[in-house]
């Protein structure tokens, strides 16, 4: 065998052997573990190429990791993420291959006359064999693109189950505040409607403490569908039904000091975005592309071959072929016009995507800012003040100075600021999930101890039920109240708390005249609207 027919046999056993070696199986999804991995802590057992893994589900109530942990096991969006990388893979390995080669054989007989002529051929595309190099390189590159652009949805679902357990969270916070104030504003209207059997209020004051009540539960239903609402998103991101037998916690952490430089935020989004990075990676490629377009323009399909025949009287001739296309009318000038168009269509995406990252980031930051300074606002200023108000209202109701009504619309009042104070609490932590995905990555803050907010049942006793004295109804007394106090523990749950009012509503009240013309005692008098500091709670720690 000749040195020439050595090399060719060498290198076409070289190629067949290289073609013939498949990608590792891990190969694409462990590096895009790896990125996320970067960027976020993952379960230990979780793993990309897992298809049938099953996550437990705690019996406690679970964490935003619970939920971003059974997310990344059980998410269909994301699993369908996960198959681009296949078909970025399936592009690797064809591209890693030269197209096979092509056998032909002939077999020609004349009509008249004896013998066959017989012709065998083997070819293969060189083009194929030419452009290898590159196509492997372009294949590659793009497969690197794709890990990281799922790698970037991986952690842009994490973000989204964030925010959504936040919303579910400050929910459920919202509803068991919702549910308390119900139940004590039906205990009210018991009490209401006990009241008024003995003689104590008017029908009038008896309406309006049971449409306080039905107002309240239907307030307390409305915020246990806004929960199951928000349960229901939860439970799609995490892939599993709304009936599975999981809760979440009632508590959201209190917001921190918002102590970000946007600049620095920015810099850190540049630096973190996955999705940016793949974008640059996709301008690499498309650059790339263009150039192996340029050089490679003017080469058609190129086949080299080796054929034997053997004519009608017995002679073998045998010899290489060459068959190759000639550049005549198409000299690649539409590849050419496409290479360029792509380029230009990823360049623009590219720039796209920094601006919005550059504004989204500070965006982010903006919403945060004012986030934290609404929450802030209502936790020193609103609740408190509120909460003076009632117990100011409540004492002119005790001096008969004010109606029930108001005392009612100043509990109402109260309540939407709890309700508003903990939806303030809400809407931090979603922002600062939405400022967590704008920046790609960890906040600088992340993993810093952090103060639960005041619970529910700290802002709002649990509502006690309430007995009235009825000992003294039957007898004649020279004190028209006696009898009729409420427990000291309903004073919070009950507007009639303290009422002095005549048994008999037919009678006059003997007080009346001395109430409107006596000035009540220093001990006496209804604290000033300004005299809060005994009605201040620290809404943001833990008492």
């Amino acid at each position: 065998m000749s040195p020439l027919s050595r090399s060719v046999a060498a290198l076409a056993t070289v190629l067949v052997l290289s073609g013939c070696v498949s990608l590792p199986r891990e190969r694409g999804y462990t590096e895009t573990r790896d990125l996320i991995a970067q960027q976020r802590p993952l379960p230990t057992d979780w793993s990309p190429l897992a298809t049938d893994q099953s996550p437990s589900i705690p019996t406690t109530p679970l964490s935003i990791d619970d939920a971003v942990r059974i997310a990344f096991f059980n998410n269909p969006r994301l699993r369908e993420e996960f198959t681009r990388l296949g078909f970025g893979r399936a592009e690797l390995e064809d591209a890693r291959r030269i197209a096979n080669p092509s056998l032909g054989y002939l077999r020609l007989s004349p009509r008249a006359g004896n013998g066959t002529q017989i012709t065998g051929s083997l070819s293969l595309g060189l083009t194929d064999l030419l452009l290898l190099s590159a196509r492997k390189r372009l294949a590659e590159g793009e497969l690197e693109r794709i890990q990281l652009a799922v790698a970037g949805a991986a952690l842009e679902l994490a973000t989204e189950v964030e925010a959504v357990w936040y919303e579910a969270v400050g929910a459920e916070q919202i509803a068991a505040m919702r549910d308390l104030v119900a139940r004590a504003s039906e205990q009210s209207a018991e009490l209401a409607q006990r009241f008024f059997d003995a003689g104590n209020i008017n029908r009038l004051q008896l309406e309006q403490e049971r449409a306080a009540a039905s107002q309240a539960r239907i307030d307390a239903t409305r915020a246990g569908a806004d929960a199951l609402r928000a349960r229901h998103a939860l439970a799609a991101l995490m892939g599993l039904p709304t009936s599975a037998s999981w809760t979440v916690g009632t508590q959201l952490p209190a917001p921190r000091d918002v102590g970000f430089s946007a600049d620095a935020l920015v810099q850190l989004a540049l630096e973190s975005r996955l999705d940016l990075a793949a974008a640059k990676r996709a301008v690499a490629l498309r650059e790339d592309a263009l150039g192996v377009t340029r050089r490679w323009r003017w080469v058609g399909d190129v086949e080299v071959g080796y054929e034997r025949e053997r004519e009608l009287d017995g002679e073998v001739l045998r010899g290489p072929s060459l068959a190759l296309a000639l550049p005549l009318f198409n000299q690649g000038q539409g590849a050419l016009a496409r290479a360029q168009a792509e380029l230009q269509q990823t360049r623009a995406e590219l720039n796209g995507k920094l601006l919005a990252v550059q504004n989204d980031t500070r965006l982010g930051l903006d919403a945060l800012q004012v986030a934290r300074s609404i929450a802030e606002r209502y936790r020193v200023d609103i609740v408190p003040r509120r909460e003076a108000i009632v117990a100011h209202t409540q004492a002119q109701v005790n001096f008969m100075l004010v109606g029930v009504f108001e005392l009612l619309l100043a509990k109402q009042q109260e309540y939407d600021a709890y309700q508003a104070y903990l939806e303030a609490v809400r809407d931090y932590w979603v922002a600062r999930a939405a400022l967590r995905g704008a920046v790609g990555g960890r906040l600088p803050d992340d993993g810093e101890a952090t103060e639960p907010t005041l619970g529910v049942e700290a802002i709002m006793p649990a509502p006690a039920a309430a007995e009235m004295d009825h000992s003294q109804h039957g007898e004649k007394s020279n004190d028209p109240h006696a009898g009729h106090h409420m427990p000291k523990s309903a004073d919070a749950a009950d507007p009639h708390a303290g009422h002095a009012m005549p048994q008999d509503r037919s009678e006059p009240d003997p007080h009346a005249q001395h109430r409107q013309q006596a000035e009540p005692t220093k001990a006496e008098k209804a604290p000033e609207p300004d005299e809060e500091a005994e009605h201040t709670h620290d809404h943001g720690e833990q008492p």
